[in-house]
């Protein structure tokens, strides 16, 4: 098993935890990959092992980033140079629609 190192089961039945991505996990892949382009033929486990990006979906899902276009909008405030001629602006266009 290339995930526990141990023998007698493929990855795919592995109950320990996902190997980190490590030095010996990245040359673990650099052989697989060499030993596929030198025409070896590789086992199911090891296949599975090259097809594995090394992540797992919530990790993936976490780099989801929800933004506000309000809060934008209040933020670019502070680092404009003219910020002040911008908020008078912004009083004179509620106070002309609230008439």
């Amino acid at each position: 098993c290339y995930n526990c190192k141990g023998e007698g089961h493929m990855s795919k039945q592995c109950t320990k935890l996902k190997r980190k991505r490590d030095a010996e996990w990245f040359k673990d892949k650099v052989l697989l990959v060499q030993a596929q382009a030198n025409g070896q033929v590789l086992q199911e486990d090891e296949l599975e092992f090259l097809a594995d990006p090394g992540t797992t979906e919530s990790s993936s899902n976490q780099n989801v980033v929800t933004t506000n276009a309000a809060y934008q909008a209040d933020d670019l405030d502070a680092f404009d140079s003219d910020c002040d001629e911008l908020n008078s602006a912004k009083i004179a266009l509620m106070a002309n629609l609230s008439h």
